[in-house]
């Protein structure tokens, strides 16, 4: 028993599909990789948001969560890379929610800061949370109104709140989820190349 199979224009369908197969798999990854920088910045400000009581609209507009992409030819000797950055210096506590003194100290959103007043510095446009400070000197500084070396200062410490330790626990966790997140990405975008868009 004998079976032949004329499969030449199966070959050329193949031939043809594989031969721009570099520049569709360039595109694949970069989909994926623009993909996968949406995700992973939705992902850090909802968990650094639920880490630190505060809400995703503030760390935004505070412009603490960036996430930049590279790819090839955007840099020399640069590879495709996600590069996922998170400010880390203390959140001013007037961020987290509007400051109301009460006779014990100030409520920021879900804190109390006891002790803490409120105070409008003069070249702030609102209103800041303070506490006196027990350990204080004065600094020996240059005054920008007169420009003379003079001992300046108040005793007085703004309230912050860190975060260097939550962004820390918050990039470690994601690393894997990243991964397989990108994996996830790729198999779509590969499957959309060589199977949809072609």
């Amino acid at each position: 028993m004998k079976l032949d199979l004329d499969l030449d224009s199966t070959v050329d369908e193949l031939i043809e599909q594989f031969d721009h197969a570099p520049e569709k798999v360039s595109k694949a990854i970069a989909r994926s990789l623009r993909k996968l920088s949406r995700f992973a910045e939705r992902r850090i400000l909802r968990e650094l948001a639920r880490q630190q009581s505060i809400s995703q609209k503030v760390l935004k507009s505070l412009g603490r969560v960036r996430v930049s992409l590279y790819q090839p030819g955007d840099r020399a000797g640069q590879n495709y890379s996600l590069i996922i950055w998170i400010g880390a210096l203390d959140i001013p506590a007037h961020y987290l929610g509007k400051p109301i003194q009460t006779r014990n100290g100030v409520r920021t959103g879900r804190r109390f800061w006891e002790g803490a007043f409120l105070m409008r510095p003069v070249n702030a446009t609102h209103s800041m949370v303070f506490e006196r400070k027990d350990t204080w000197q004065h600094k020996f500084q240059r005054s920008k109104k007169s420009g003379r070396m003079m001992w300046m200062g108040l005793p007085l410490e703004k309230k912050e709140v860190g975060i260097w330790d939550s962004a820390s626990a918050v990039l470690q966790k994601l690393e894997s989820v990243l991964l397989d997140r990108f994996a996830t990405l790729m198999e779509q975008e590969l499957n959309y190349a060589f199977n949809i868009e072609s």
